[in-house]
């Protein structure tokens, strides 16, 4: 009887990549102090992001990185990886702080304020990185008319086969009279790879249109750096307000009940 053909190299690669989950979380924020150890349901938002991330990926491949001891000592207590990064100027650099003591090949920013973050999400990226390693990636969908006018949603625009040419706050393609007709927004589940995460805080100076619109990718394609966008259901529902506490609470008690 023949037996099964070995694994290509390519394949026996892909299989042995370490791709790391980075959940970056701090206390202080200006619209909600502390919503990353604020109680949902008996639990941490932390916590709710951990327990989603780890139902597609190893436990010990996901990692908290927070400046804030009351975070480090509450993950030290329930047995998730943690490390102290000191301060950060945005959760991009906190990602390559962790990447100095944690190797991989691949960080995944998992932002610390989604204990709804969609699954299937978070496992299509992570099989988007085994089949093409060394990209920066990170997701979209489409848009509605209320989102493409509403600046806290980052519009994107990207080439056919799916690299992106720009993303920002404005509403972005319009037509020759300046209407929406269609568009796509940012979904901020990233993908990095080391290198790229160092040039990132090298070039802090190169920073122009990244300071504006506030949104870290800018900063990878004013240095020339290719981005790609994958799609993503987007359907999570971040903690940026203390309203949010209770629509999220909702949401997880009507998954309860469907089972």
């Amino acid at each position: 009887m023949l037996g099964s053909p070995a694994p290509s190299r390519n394949q026996s690669k892909k299989d042995n990549m370490r791709q790391v989950i980075v959940i970056p979380a701090r206390m202080a924020s200006s619209r909600l102090p502390g919503k990353a150890m604020i109680d949902i349901l008996g639990k941490p938002v932390i916590r709710h992001v951990w327990e989603r991330c780890a139902q597609v990926h190893p436990e010990g491949d996901i990692f908290v990185a927070t400046e804030d001891e009351v975070i480090v000592e509450y993950c030290v207590a329930n047995e998730m990886n943690c490390v102290n990064t000191g301060p950060a100027e945005c959760a991009t650099t906190r990602v390559q702080l962790l990447s100095e003591r944690v190797p991989a090949e691949a960080y995944l920013n998992i932002q610390g304020d989604e204990p709804l973050v969609n699954t299937q999400d978070v496992r299509r990226l992570l099989d988007y990185n085994r089949n093409n390693p060394g990209r920066i990636v990170f997701g979209k969908t489409g848009c509605s008319e209320n989102d493409f006018r509403d600046p806290s949603k980052a519009k994107v625009v990207c080439a056919p086969d799916g690299r992106l040419l720009f993303t920002s706050r404005a509403g972005i393609p319009l037509d020759i009279r300046g209407n929406f007709v269609t568009a796509e927004r940012a979904i901020w589940l990233f993908a990095f790879y080391k290198n790229a995460l160092d040039r990132y805080v090298e070039h802090r100076r190169y920073s122009k249109l990244d300071r504006i619109e506030q949104l870290d990718i800018i900063r990878f394609l004013e240095l020339d750096i290719p981005v790609h966008c994958i799609d993503m259901i987007g359907d999570s529902w971040a903690v940026d307000e203390a309203k949010d506490v209770k629509i999220v609470e909702e949401r997880m008690k009507s998954a309860a009940k469907k089972g």
